[in-house]
């Protein structure tokens, strides 16, 4: 590397009252006068390591210092070149992941496992420098073809999670100069699309409502199916966040669940820190929730305690004030909420998800039952992918070890009945908790609520979040939009669309325009819509006449 050495000092010349140029001040020579510095010239091979084409620094007392100063930034180049050479990825990811000091719990939880599991069994051992396209195409290969042999395979939403993780680290790769450029720019992995989302409908957030009624939290699950309220958020409320006269709750807080580990953090996004309006009837809830929760800390007395978590930064936070806690004062846990949201949906009506196919003729059906207090004797309809194909009489029942049941049949079954059909009275749904917050959604854009406020009630961070998300519900919403605008626009009163009248019918006095009505003649083929006499029409459809 070229190094070099100067002296320098600020002194002006007196006549021109400028700044003598480097090296002309007639004072330079002598001792204690002015400063040293040094300066750098990287190799262009190092050039994307270091980020510059040249180093310098100032403010050193002697040459020897100025000297020292650039051979110790020199060691550092060439420790920094030794150290990303011997780098592999393996080794960089994590460090990575150990630099990410910010990540929420579950996205550390997934970012350990993408590393652990998939990424650094087969990308470890190459070198940083030196990982290509080609080097991430075949893995992607290997971990589709690894994952494909398990019972739950490796699919393609996965794999684009998996690659989402290793990208973001080697963009950071790049910030750092450690690499020039990000491999995973060049890898193309096989189509993928979100599949939508399927919502409750709004009878059967009704169902489950009325269902929930009387249970300790059915507060909790109105906010939930009715507002969009998250899980976390639901069980980090707190009374001083509920403002009665206004019938609004402040969202501020969420508790996190991840790998068994609790927290208290900020909301999921900085929108998720919002204000929520509450019907009269949720509010009632709220307040009938309270005076049963002032009975339970009544009877507790000194001993209620809502218990103390980490937050987002390790610090501990007591928590005070809860909505929502156990009968002895604490925390709900996240993962209780959505086990006991199972407990309510089976009561309402669904039995469960069938564990293993059943061949016709069979006396007996496996079935997922958590909840030992549910008899599933009685007649259940059988539905495959949601669809009813049949009924079943369960006479017996035998519990099985874990989380699940054998029926006994009372008449075999007719047909084979593949796994993850489903057994339920009327209650037909996903049972994830997050879906109930889907339904609200849904209700929320097919009442033709506007997205932005839609987006604002679910915390979403903008707009186009919400509208991505839900873009399938919204064009029932979108056809009564166009419907609606059409009305409020005033139109001079005709009798028929520009397509029925006499010039291009070639009609008499005898024309749809007499009639009030329109004939629109719709021929198949894709030709559009043909309106004269000699075409054969395939379908006739009579329309009211615009502006009747």
């Amino acid at each position: 590397m070229n190094v070099k050495t100067e002296k320098r000092c600020g002194c002006r010349d007196p006549e021109t009252k400028k700044k003598y140029p480097r090296g002309g001040c007639p004072r330079i020579e002598d001792r204690g006068h002015g400063t040293w510095a040094w300066r750098i010239w990287v190799p262009s091979e190092l050039v994307p390591l270091v980020g510059k084409k040249e180093i310098s620094g100032s403010g050193c007392r002697t040459k020897r210092d100025a000297e020292k100063a650039a051979d110790e930034a020199v060691g550092n180049i060439r420790a920094g070149q030794q150290h990303v050479g011997r780098l592999t990825v393996g080794q960089y990811l994590d460090e990575w992941l150990e630099g990410k000091r910010r990540l929420r719990p579950s996205a550390r939880r997934t970012y350990e496992s993408h590393l652990r599991v998939h990424l650094k069994p087969w990308l470890g051992k190459v070198p940083l420098v030196g990982l290509r396209a080609d080097h991430i195409d075949k893995a992607f290969r290997q971990i589709e073809a690894a994952g494909a042999s398990k019972p739950q395979p490796t699919g393609p939403a996965t794999i684009e999670r998996i690659r989402d993780t290793l990208r973001n680290a080697l963009n950071d790769a790049v910030d750092r100069r450690l690499i020039p450029f990000n491999p995973v720019r060049g890898v193309e992995l096989p189509e993928y699309s979100q599949p939508e989302i399927e919502p409750w409908e709004a009878h059967e957030v009704g169902t489950f409502l009325d269902e929930a009624s009387t249970d300790r939290l059915a507060a909790m699950w109105e906010l939930i199916g009715l507002h969009g309220v998250r899980r976390g958020e639901a069980c980090g409320a707190s009374w001083p966040g509920l403002d009665t006269e206004r019938s609004v709750l402040t969202i501020g807080q969420q508790i996190t669940e991840s790998g068994g580990q609790h927290g208290v953090w900020a909301p999921k996004t900085r929108s998720g820190r919002r204000k929520v309006d509450l019907d009269s009837t949720t509010l009632g809830s709220l307040l009938a929730h309270r005076i049963a929760q002032d009975s339970e800390r009544d009877d507790i007395g000194p001993a209620w305690d809502n218990g103390t978590l980490p937050n987002e930064h390790g610090e501990p936070v007591h928590l005070e004030g809860l909505i929502f806690t156990r009968p002895d004062g604490q925390y709900l846990r996240p993962g209780y909420v959505s086990a006991r949201m199972q407990v309510i949906a089976r009561r309402a009506g669904l039995l469960g998800a069938v564990r293993a196919a059943a061949q016709a003729e069979a006396r007996t059906l496996a079935v997922g039952v958590r909840q030992r207090d549910i008899d599933p004797r009685g007649t259940w309809t059988l539905y495959v992918d949601r669809v009813p194909v049949g009924e079943v009489t369960v006479t017996g029942v035998t519990r099985l070890r874990g989380n699940g049941a054998l029926l006994d049949l009372a008449v075999p079954l007719a047909g084979d009945v593949p796994a993850r059909a489903e057994l339920g009275r009327g209650l037909l749904s996903r049972r994830r908790l997050h879906d109930l917050r889907h339904s609200s959604a849904s209700i929320q854009l097919s009442e033709g609520i506007d997205l932005a406020l839609v987006s604002k009630r679910l915390g979403h961070s903008s707009p186009a979040i919400t509208g991505a998300l839900y873009a399938h519900l919204l064009r029932p919403a979108g056809q009564r939009a166009a419907e609606t605008v059409a009305k409020a626009v005033p139109r001079s009163a005709r009798s028929g669309h520009p397509l029925g009248t006499d010039a291009v019918l070639g009609s008499g006095d005898a024309s749809p325009r007499q009639s009030g009505e329109a004939n629109l003649l719709v021929e198949s083929g894709g030709r559009g819509i043909r309106t004269h006499d000699e075409v054969a029409p395939i379908a006739v459809f009579k329309t009211a006449a615009i502006g009747h």
